[in-house]
């Protein structure tokens, strides 16, 4: 067995040196960390918000659950490719009860260019309220969007854009809130009180809160790459609210980080390559470097050019392998599931390119590649969670953690978490956790915890149980 283990600098050099460009050094993670900072105190300020590419958006999130809170509430999570519908009730201590109801939208619906989307919705919210026999009870509601928003309060998000399953153009420019009550209007049998709107990253940070009350930082690592975290709101320099409050959670939006150059120093000929081949070249450039769907595609690149140089994979086929995007991230996580040693969940990868019988070695040097890649990844996304931590300076914080990548992949758990500790201040100590719970988890305790503050305990819908 142990002739099977490879050493990449002897077995295979040609793929070894190849790969050292995909290998950051220290000072480079840390000139990550530190342009991201700048960028950061850019995005906050009046003057600098529309120049900085992690422009920081404010989301009007100004409470924390405490686990302490008590009561039901309704939550309506709004993905690209489906959307729920949730009654979410917070009972004892730890204690989160959730009924839901899957919606998959019809392509008739998601293509019209109107708002029959919002008619849709709201026709299936009235029919789950009625189905839970909460119809008539005004349960407040919060609503988890996946889509770029502009935020002007906490239940006002103008439309910026749809991913390309929705072709409803009439609602881009338009608060998505609005739409919603004035769709929900239409069933005046019903009653519902939509309170707010928050993106995914929001979503997650708030549910983990409720279970761990030290969470201070959202991440999601999936197919987009986003952050969000909790400022200090005299720092937020774009907000000019009148409420003494003194914390904001913030869409750091860091997908963007990068998009004016400040990254070019850590990118090699494949980033560029990879960027100039997607459906948006110069944008969402940190991204690049480490989402789900850019992963693959990297370690495809590589794996083509390795066997045009006659370096790996020696008499195999290209056809299918030599096709852009024809990698998924699914097969970086297969390959992970070998021991050392052992080659066959490598070789069924290989199989899908119809790569048959590949020689140990050659799918060692694969293996190496794609580890490569996906450490890289965890490499630069380690310097940005570095920066918040360091910026908010807190002792012990949580990090709710949602995306396949990071759950899924060990490689990229182990990195992130070991550049992360590297980069950051050892004064302030950490904990990834993988949220369980939905984002509109996180979008019911947001409902919960505006409602107690408009009505300030006037209501028994929402308690403090001290």
């Amino acid at each position: 067995m142990s002739s099977n283990i490879y050493k990449p600098e002897l077995d295979f050099p040609e793929v070894y040196k190849l790969c050292q460009m995909f290998v950051p050094k220290e000072d480079d993670l840390v000139k990550v960390r530190n342009i991201m900072e700048r960028e950061m105190i850019a995005g906050l300020s009046r003057e600098g918000h529309d120049r900085s590419s992690v422009p920081c958006y404010l989301s009007y999130v100004q409470d924390l659950p405490s686990g302490r809170e008590r009561g039901r509430f309704l939550a309506l999570e709004m993905m690209p490719t489906n959307c729920r519908i949730m009654l979410v009730r917070f009972s004892s201590e730890k204690d989160v009860y959730m009924s839901s109801k899957c919606v998959i939208i019809p392509h008739s619906i998601a293509a019209a260019r109107g708002m029959e989307l919002f008619n849709f919705l709201a026709f299936n919210i009235a029919a789950f309220v009625k189905d839970k026999k909460v119809d008539k009870e005004n349960l407040p509601m919060g609503v988890a969007f996946a889509f770029s928003l502009n935020k002007l309060s906490l239940d006002v998000g103008i439309l910026v854009a749809w991913t390309k399953e929705f072709g409803a153009t009439g609602a881009i420019g338009k608060d998505v809130v609005q739409m919603l009550r004035d769709a929900l209007a239409k069933f005046p049998e019903v009653v519902v009180n939509i309170l707010g709107i928050i993106n995914v990253a929001i979503g997650s940070l708030l549910a983990l809160c409720w279970l761990h009350p030290d969470t201070r930082i959202g991440l999601v690592m999936g197919n987009i790459t986003n952050s969000c975290y909790v400022e200090n709101v005299e720092n937020c320099h774009t907000y000019v609210g009148t409420d003494n409050k003194p914390y904001m959670i913030i869409n750091t939006d860091w997908a963007h980080f990068g998009d004016g150059g400040q990254l070019e120093f850590i990118r090699n000929e494949f980033d560029r390559a990879l960027d100039e081949a997607s459906t948006n070249p110069g944008l969402r450039i940190y991204e690049k470097f480490s989402s789900a769907l850019f992963l693959g595609e990297l370690a495809r690149r590589i794996v083509v050019r390795l066997m045009r140089n006659g370096a790996i994979f020696v008499g195999q086929p290209l056809e299918v392998i030599d096709l852009q995007w024809k990698m998924e991230m699914s097969a970086l996580f297969e390959i992970e599931l070998d021991p050392p040693g052992v080659y066959t969940k490598a070789q069924e990868v290989m199989d899908r390119f119809r790569m048959r019988h590949c020689k140990d070695r050659d799918l060692a040097a694969f293996r190496y590649i794609c580890d490569t890649v996906v450490s890289r990844a965890a490499m630069i996304l380690a310097g940005g969670v570095a920066c918040l931590i360091n910026r908010m300076q807190h002792t012990q914080i949580s990090i709710s953690v949602d995306g396949g990548i990071y759950r899924l992949n060990p490689t990229f758990a182990a990195v992130l978490n070991k550049y992360t500790r590297l980069l950051t201040d050892p004064q302030y100590k950490f904990e990834y956790i993988v949220n369980q719970e939905s984002c509109g988890v996180g979008a019911a305790i947001m409902a919960g915890l505006a409602h107690a503050d408009k009505y300030h305990g006037e209501s028994k819908i929402f308690e403090l149980d001290f």
